[in-house]
Order: structure tokens, then C-alpha cells, then sequence
């Protein structure tokens, strides 16, 4: 299906212009709704690659009433955070990140430790410390080195070789993220996540429970993006499941691509699957600006099935 002539784009996602081919019914969550939500800051715990950090209070205020919430490609987890309560499904193939959003979960204390441990053995040692970890982790990977890496690897951002192995570098301006400061995230997302089930999962079996009355958020990697993650995305199979979550009445978003600049980052989305496509200024991030250059305004699509 060809893709339709967008409107012009506005600053908030509340105010994009979109084609009357697009147009449907009102959110149920409009945009003024739930002011309390939209005006947390979610705490930066993981900067994974594709971070929907900075648009999640916009994309929360349009979730729908719900009994629960699933999130399957979880990464840094932005719209757990504000989604969470009072019950959610969590999950993502990468073993290590879901052991470590499970050790936030339950035993919080031992990752504020181990991160503490970790960094001074840092400052003791720059950068080489850092680089020991690294093969570490390569050989052996588990949650604990990859919180460090991701605390003190340039810009915090999580990036695989063709291998699939890490392959960032030390952040020679910085020396990693005070201990303190950490305790202080790690303590916000454990009390934010205790109604949380993390599972290591694809994103299949993390929706097979998912029913009428359930949100979805879906944020898989992406036209532009695969090579940024450890696994790419069958799109076909991908477009079968979203057809099969609406025959189930299971409400979905989907951050599915984007434009940046001049330029578009997309794949076409059956029409027949979604009622109302927006764009969301996602602001100018240092993961984008490393991994893109030079800084481009961009804005991400937002795929509502209701």
C-alpha cells in the first residue's frame, strides 16, 4: 500500500497534521489527559539504542484504558516506567538485559554494589579497566558488566559488531556515572517495577497471554536502525502478529520509523492494520548524533490500531 502525504509536522505529537485518509476516532486518552503522568521524567537506568526516553510522557498520554500493560522489546524500558502500575508484562530476547532488569526487581542492593565496586576498580585504573570488562563480558556476558559498560562506554550506547559482540569504547571525558547517582536510579526503578513480570522472551510468546482490555506497546528494531541491535526483525512475521493481536482486540502502538531531516526512515505499514499514524519529535540525542552525524531534526512514527 502506497503511503499517503503527511501533513505538515508540529512540535508535540498532539498538534501533527494528519492526512483525512488517517483520520479516525478521538484517543480515549486525549492530549491534556493524566497531567500528573505526563510530567514525570523517567530516570535514565539503561541508555539503550533506540531510547523512546524523551517521548514517552507524549506517547503515555495516548494509552488507552487498560487492565494490562505489555512491553516486548523492552530495551531501556522508557514507557515501563510510567506504564507500569498496576500490573505489566516486560520482555526482550537479550538474556543479559532481562537478568538485569530482574536484578533491579529484586535484589536492587547487590547491582548499587557491584556498580560501586566496579567503578572505583575504574578510577584506579583508566582506561584499561574498562577494556577488561569488556572482553569480559564478550566471553561471558552477564548483567552486571553490562550495567557497568553501559554506565561508562561513550554516550552509554549499547552497540554489537557483526559478531554480536560489544564493541563501544570508554568514554575518555567521563569517568562513569557517580555511585551515588546510580543508587539513586536503580532505587526509583525498583520500586517502579514491582509489578512488573520481565521475561526473556521473543516478542511472540512475550504477547501470547495479551487480551481484550490489554495494552501494547511495540518498539522493535527497525528500517535504519537493525544494525544497531543484536537481533533483526522479520518483518512479514512481524505484520502476521499485528494482525493477530487486533483479532484479539488488543489494543497496540507501534514506533515502527521515522523521518530525519530531509530524509525518511521507513518501511510501509499494511493500512489495513492501524487507524491513525502521527509523528513524535524525538529530540536530538547523543546515541543519534554518534551513531548519525551531524544533528538532524527528527521525528519518529507513532501507528495506533485504535
Amino acid at each position: 500500500m502506497a503511503r499517503r502525504r503527511l501533513g505538515s509536522v508540529q512540535r508535540t505529537l498532539c498538534e501533527v497534521s494528519v492526512s483525512r485518509d488517517y483520520a479516525a476516532a478521538p484517543a480515549e486518552a486525549p492530549c491534556d489527559a493524566d497531567e500528573t503522568r505526563q510530567r514525570q521524567t523517567v530516570p535514565s537506568l539503561i541508555k539503550w539504542t533506540g531510547s523512546k526516553r524523551s517521548q514517552a510522557a507524549t506517547i503515555a498520554r495516548f494509552a488507552p484504558q487498560h487492565r494490562r500493560y505489555f512491553e516486548p522489546f523492552l530495551g531501556g524500558g522508557a514507557l515501563l516506567f510510567l506504564l507500569g502500575n498496576p500490573k505489566a508484562i516486560a520482555g526482550d530476547i537479550y538474556p543479559p538485559l532481562i537478568n538485569l532488569w530482574q536484578i533491579v526487581k529484586e535484589e536492587p542492593s547487590e547491582l548499587i554494589s557491584n556498580y560501586a565496586t566496579q567503578w572505583q576498580l575504574l578510577q584506579d585504573n583508566l582506561p584499561e579497566y574498562y577494556y577488561q570488562v569488556r572482553e569480559r563480558f564478550n566471553g561471558e556476558p552477564n548483567p552486571f558488566d553490562l550495567n557497568f559498560l553501559t554506565r561508562t562506554c561513550v554516550n552509554g550506547i549499547i552497540r554489537f559488531n557483526n559478531e554480536g559482540k560489544f564493541n563501544n569504547s570508554f568514554h575518555l571525558s567521563r569517568k562513569g556515572m557517580q555511585p551515588d547517582r546510580f543508587a539513586k536510579i536503580v532505587t526509583q526503578w525498583h520500586e517502579a517495577v514491582q509489578n512488573v513480570s520481565f521475561q526473556c522472551s521473543d516478542y511472540a510468546d512475550t504477547l501470547s497471554d495479551a487480551r481484550d482490555g490489554d495494552f501494547v506497546y511495540l518498539d522493535p528494531p527497525y528500517a535504519g536502525n537493525r544494525m544497531r541491535y543484536t537481533a533483526n526483525l522479520d518483518l512479514e512475521r512481524f505484520f502476521r502478529y499485528l494482525e493477530d493481536l487486533n483479532k484479539r482486540n488488543v489494543k497496540w502502538a507501534l514506533s515502527f520509523d521515522g523521518h530525519r531531516g530531509e530524509g525518511t526512515i521507513s518501511q510501509t505499514i499494511p493500512g489495513d492494520l492501524y487507524k491513525r499514524f502521527l509523528l513524535v519529535p524525538s529530540g536530538n540525542s547523543a546515541v543519534g548524533k554518534v551513531l548519525n552525524g551531524p544533528i538532524e531534526a527528527v521525528h519518529e512514527s507513532l501507528y495506533l490500531n485504535y
